[in-house]
């Protein structure tokens, strides 16, 4: 039972965290998707909007910067609730998705912070707008890893699950097994004593 706890536990943590990725790429979105899905003849302020946006993204506070570094920590404490109960399925699983996380988090840091930093500092158009579409084709990656993420987490907690209910009625049937055994023993030695 406190495996089945440690491992609800990891899966909460880990759909935290994504979910809060989520919401943070997804009001992004409003101005990756004119960058990336949309004609550039048609929304032509898409490029001064987002410009704006993401220039004013360079200018945060220190404090709101490390925001999305308590989010990998809650992350990281998922994951490291799911080492203390080492399974094969862990390995799989968690692996698979600590790989998604790792790429992700490259991405974000070789992609997107660049960008942000290019936006800010430069004045040509072109490579403003270069940027720009850089950090909406990052974000959509990470996104993907993301929902990965998500995906390898959920399938191995109905693994979990499902194999859990295996082993209590396994556990049940041996009860039963040893139960009717114990009977006949009783049985047998009531007949010896009479």
């Amino acid at each position: 039972m406190e495996r089945e706890y440690l491992q609800t536990v990891k899966v909460a943590l880990i759909l935290c965290s994504c979910f809060f990725s989520y919401g943070t790429y997804w009001s992004d979105w409003a101005f990756d998707y004119y960058l990336l899905w949309s004609n550039s003849i048609e929304h032509s302020e898409a490029v001064s909007r987002a410009t704006f946006y993401y220039a004013n993204q360079a200018q945060i506070p220190n404090i709101l910067q490390y925001v999305p570094i308590v989010n990998l920590v809650i992350a990281a404490a998922g994951f490291a609730t799911g080492l203390l109960t080492m399974t094969d399925g862990n390995l799989l699983f968690d692996g698979a998705s600590l790989v998604l996380m790792s790429f992700g988090l490259f991405t974000y840091l070789t992609t997107v912070n660049p960008a942000i930093r290019a936006i800010a500092e430069s004045t040509n158009v072109d490579t403003i707008t270069t940027s720009l579409k850089n950090i909406a084709a990052a974000h959509f990656i990470i996104v993907l890893a993301i929902t990965g993420i998500i995906g390898l987490q959920i399938t191995h907690y109905f693994v979990l699950k499902r194999s859990g209910k295996e082993d209590d009625k396994d556990e049940i049937e041996d009860e039963e097994e040893l139960d009717e055994g114990n009977d006949e023993e009783d049985d047998e030695n009531e007949k010896k004593s009479q």
